[in-house]
């Protein structure tokens, strides 16, 4: 039976091209080595090397051997982090989000569903979250529309609202409705991790300026100092602490509402039919 070591020292000697090199490189001796790859030509049944007076190169034998031992032992490297890999997809759900807040009901959800299995959630954008989807990084995604393809299980998972958040001394504080067109160009506070809400950064509010928080506490404390208008949604109002004192106007703009999809590949939906049937 060929042993993996053989196959180290077959392929170092490929790579350094003298017995010598090799065996200082693997901390042998040269003839111990050079034992080791007669052992592995007879375990073959075929020779790997053209031997000369003082010198040995691999046949064309040896040359085809080397490049299927460098596909195996690449296989062997990687073992370790394939099976870990592998056990982190069976102890983890991993959730693709397109913005924050499905994030607040799923969670828990999830966590009361699957007690054994770790949630991790990512935000990311919906070409990514489809993506990731596909290749098994991520098992659960959701999106801001219906997703096509009948490779998909999908259904709907909530809606959320955007409107902004103004202070009590803003001018448009008694409007009841404000476009994005009305308010572009005014300074505004902003959490960054967003996700697919950033349109109204790039295209509905191009001329204006954004103040961005990471941190939910930082971003409500200068809420409370700041005069400066912001966003909240009715979601972000249900299940997280949001600035208190500002006046909240709706946005008249249809894109200001978004339903939300859960998906998962058809093969899987059995495996999460438990939080299906809970939506």
């Amino acid at each position: 039976m060929i042993e993996l070591y053989e196959l180290r020292q077959f392929a170092a000697f490929a790579d350094c091209g003298t017995l010598s090199e090799a065996a200082e490189i693997l901390h042998l001796s040269q003839p111990a080595l050079s034992r080791n790859m007669k052992k592995l030509e007879e375990e073959l049944g075929i020779p790997l090397f053209s031997r000369r007076k003082n010198r040995l190169e691999l046949n064309e034998n040896g040359k085809y051997v080397y490049e299927l031992t460098k596909e195996l032992l690449a296989a062997a490297d990687s073992l370790a982090d394939k099976a870990q890999a592998f056990d982190r997809r069976h102890r983890t759900i991993s959730l693709g989000l397109c913005s924050p807040a499905p994030a607040w009901l799923l969670t828990p959800l999830l966590n009361s569903l699957y007690p054994g299995k770790t949630i991790q959630t990512e935000t990311a954008q919906e070409e990514a979250l489809l993506s990731g989807l596909k290749g098994g990084s991520y098992q659960l995604i959701v999106l801001p529309q219906k997703v096509e393809g009948e490779e998909y299980f999908a259904k709907e998972c909530g809606r959320e609202t955007l409107v902004f958040a103004l202070p009590k001394g803003h001018r448009y504080a008694r409007r009841k409705s404000l476009s994005f067109a009305e308010m572009n160009g005014e300074n505004m506070l902003l959490m960054n991790d967003i996700g697919f809400w950033n349109f109204v950064q790039t295209e509905k509010m191009p001329d204006s300026r954004f103040l961005t928080q990471s941190d939910r506490f930082s971003f409500n404390e200068l809420l409370g100092a700041s005069s400066l208008p912001s966003f909240t949604t009715d979601l972000a109002n249900k299940y997280i602490e949001t600035g208190k004192g500002r006046i909240e106007v709706p946005i008249s703009d249809p894109d200001a509402s978004v339903t939300y999809y859960l998906v998962c590949r058809k093969e899987t939906k059995k495996e999460y039919q438990a939080l299906f049937s809970a939506l």
